[in-house]
């Protein structure tokens, strides 16, 4: 009776950094600490223990190239940018760090004595002490974790936004070839020439009323989102003059919560599931039609529906053009944060409820008029 659209499973997330580009970062780090004790050592006149100096900074590199992978992930999962849980998560870092710098240098002081690059045994109690010398090795993978993660964050915006705003204007396009089409246009002129030698007035203000649709529909948006109250008005243009056309055969009914109109959704989403439910589910009808328009505010979300009592389907997992591109728009827009479902029956007509995060316009401001 009824399907729910759901979006696609999400991929795995890829680590921040490579392992390769971890391995060269702390490779390259370790052969600039090698040259650096080179050249203090020579302006001393020092020689240089090549064992200590050579063997000691690669096995640095060699031990924090191993928990650097262990950093992001704690970054990743006691986020600091996280306002919500910022406390209980610097407190968490705040352990981790002890506790793997302490690693870090019980790891390291075993093997260079077990080696024999650092004579004498190890002191645990030396090693506990001086721990805290490293602490900041960590905040430092920490810093460039965050920063990574900042700038992939600043990536995929782009990259949204862009497919965003290619979608908009595929959206467009398409509603304005829909429009455009004898099915619309023509059969709305054959309709106002009929109506001149009948009714002068109607013929007259379904004249008005496609100039405006038409108007609105040529100017387009350029945002990616408008209010409910804008999209209304492109909605209720294209059903009056559809009214205007068939004044016994198609009834429409609005019930707008007065809360909703502020509230912002896709561009170009209600008028072509309107037309859709008229031109599929109430033209092929025989006698009148009814097309119902709900929308209404539950908790933080904005919950639509559009509902005709047409003659319906049994298959409501079928996906046509527009739906489809309803669908990759909301995914894009919302990511997983969005419910569709379509519900129909033969005779029944059809029913799409569509479920969003409600979002209210900036303060100040307001839809152009028509």
């Amino acid at each position: 009776m009824s399907t729910t659209a759901r979006p696609p499973e999400p991929q795995k997330t890829p680590p921040l950094v490579s392992g390769a580009t971890i391995a060269l970062a702390w490779l390259l780090f370790s052969g600039f600490m090698v040259l650096l004790i080179f050249v203090q050592n020579l302006s001393a006149g020092t020689p240089t223990d090549w064992r200590e100096a050579l063997g000691g900074r690669l096995l640095h590199g060699l031990i924090w190239g191993l928990l650097t992978p262990v950093v992001f992930a704690l970054a990743a999962r006691f986020n600091l940018l996280e306002s919500r849980h910022r406390l209980r998560h610097l407190l968490a870092h705040a352990a981790a760090s002890y506790v793997l710098t302490l690693a870090y240098r019980l790891v390291y002081a075993a093997v260079m004595h077990g080696s024999g690059a650092v004579p004498g045994r190890v002191s645990l109690a030396e090693v506990v002490a001086n721990a805290n010398s490293w602490v900041p090795i960590y905040w430092m993978l920490l810093c460039i974790a965050y920063a990574v993660q900042y700038r992939e964050r600043y990536r995929e915006g782009r990259v949204r936004a862009a497919q965003l705003e290619t979608q908009l204007v595929q959206a467009q396009l398409q509603a304005l070839k829909m429009q455009l089409q004898p099915h619309f246009l023509f059969n709305s002129m054959n309709a106002v020439s009929a109506l001149m030698s009948q009714d002068v007035k109607a013929a007259r203000r379904m004249l008005a009323q496609l100039s405006q649709f038409l108007r609105l529909v040529l100017e387009g948006t350029d945002e990616q989102e408008v209010t409910l109250e804008q999209e209304l008005r492109l909605t209720r243009l294209y059903l009056e003059i559809e009214q205007t056309r068939f004044p016994d055969r198609l009834a429409v009914r609005y019930n707008i919560a007065p809360d909703t109109e502020g509230a912002l959704l896709p561009a170009l989403l209600l008028q072509p599931v309107v037309e859709n439910a008229v031109r599929h589910g109430l033209a092929p009808r025989a006698g009148a039609g009814e097309l119902a328009v709900r929308a209404e505010k539950q908790g933080d979300r904005l919950l639509l529906q559009v509902q005709d009592n047409g003659r319906g389907a049994a298959d409501t997992a079928a996906r046509g053009i527009g739906l489809r591109n309803l669908e990759s728009r909301l995914a894009t827009l919302y990511g997983p944060d969005y419910a569709l479902a379509v519900e129909s029956a033969p005779a029944c007509g059809y029913c799409l409820r569509l479920s969003i995060p409600f979002r209210r316009a900036a303060a100040g401001v307001t839809p152009e008029p028509a």
